[in-house]
Parts: structure tokens; C-alpha cells; sequence
């Protein structure tokens, strides 16, 4: 297991979300009361940004081009016309910097 620095935790107020690029995508890190968490950028509906279009809802991301919704902590597709999940990614602090696992 390994892991990969993609920024500073103190870049991610809590309950906030924020684009990083990790390898050749980007992905979404959000701050939470329970915890950290960090998911694909794209809506697996039509590929919409989640971080240009999205909505965070506690525990969901909403995206703001046609209403689907997915949780953040699971990826599962929550609303429609969303069906397919974002990609999940293990994100933790390690010390000041957040880090994915590869």
C-alpha cells in the first residue's frame, strides 16, 4: 500500500470540498464532521464537473446540471437521473498533507 501526497489538509476547510490532480485526473477531496473522503471529478451521468456543477450536500454532491446526487462516502448514484457511482479513492492526513492511496 502505498500513498501519494496531493496537497495540504489546511486546504480543505471542514465541511468544504476541493480540486486536486492526482495522476492524470482530477479527483474531489471533501472534509467532513465524520471524516475525510475523496471521489472521482466527473458526473458519471454526463460528464458534467462536479467541481464547476456540483452542490455539496452533506453527505452528497449534487450536480447542478441535471439534479443527480451521489454520496461522497460510497460513490453510490443517489438521485437520478445519476445510476452509475463516482470512482472512491482512500484519502488520509498525514501530517499537513493529504495523501491517496495508489
Amino acid at each position: 500500500m502505498a500513498w501519494t501526497a496531493i496537497g495540504l489538509a489546511a486546504d480543505v476547510p471542514l465541511g468544504e470540498m476541493r480540486r486536486f490532480q492526482w495522476e492524470d485526473e482530477f479527483i474531489l477531496v471533501y472534509h467532513l464532521e465524520d471524516g475525510w473522503y475523496a471521489t472521482s471529478e466527473r458526473c458519471t451521468h454526463q460528464d458534467c464537473s462536479l467541481w464547476d456543477e456540483g452542490e455539496l450536500e452533506e453527505p452528497e454532491i449534487v450536480c447542478q446540471c441535471h439534479g443527480g446526487a451521489f454520496d461522497i462516502r460510497t460513490g453510490r448514484a443517489t438521485r437520478m437521473p445519476c445510476v452509475f457511482p463516482l470512482d472512491v479513492y482512500h484519502v488520509r492526513v498525514n501530517g499537513d498533507l493529504l495523501e491517496i492511496e495508489d
